[in-house]
């Protein structure tokens, strides 16, 4: 069974509650890194500004606190996997976990949530996941 780091202990922490709790259990089966949780404004705009995000500061759901978003990776080999098929397995996976626990997700790879990932998305995030209100 795999755990966090403390690197992604502390960055899962920024987040709300319900996303603990999904990746808390993601992570017992799928051993996977958390990218990022809560964003500062200078963070957000640089991303904003870079294209990698579609909100300024405090429209994205990073910007909240606690996040209302996540950022999480499969870990493979020893690092983040960004690998376009690892990253599809993976997501839908926190999805499916998700679901169990009761808790509205959203994936970056299927922003609309027809579940045909990637093929009518015309921004792809495929390391975001964010709770539906």
């Amino acid at each position: 069974m795999a755990d966090f780091g403390k690197i992604s202990q502390a960055r899962l922490s920024t987040c709300d509650e319900r996303l603990q709790k999904v990746f808390a259990e993601v992570v017992r089966s799928f051993d996977c890194v958390i990218l990022e949780g809560h964003r500062d404004k200078a963070t957000q705009d640089s991303y904003f500004q870079a294209g990698k995000s579609r909100l300024p500061w405090p429209k994205g759901k990073h910007c909240a606190e606690p996040s209302q978003a996540v950022d999480a990776a499969p870990y493979l080999g020893g690092k983040a996997s960004y690998e376009q098929r690892q990253c599809v397995f993976f997501g839908g996976y926190v999805l499916g976990v998700a679901q169990q626990l009761g808790v509205p997700l959203r994936w970056g790879g299927d922003w609309d949530g027809d579940h045909e990932a990637m093929t009518d998305q015309n921004f792809q995030d495929l390391v975001h996941f964010e709770l539906i209100q």
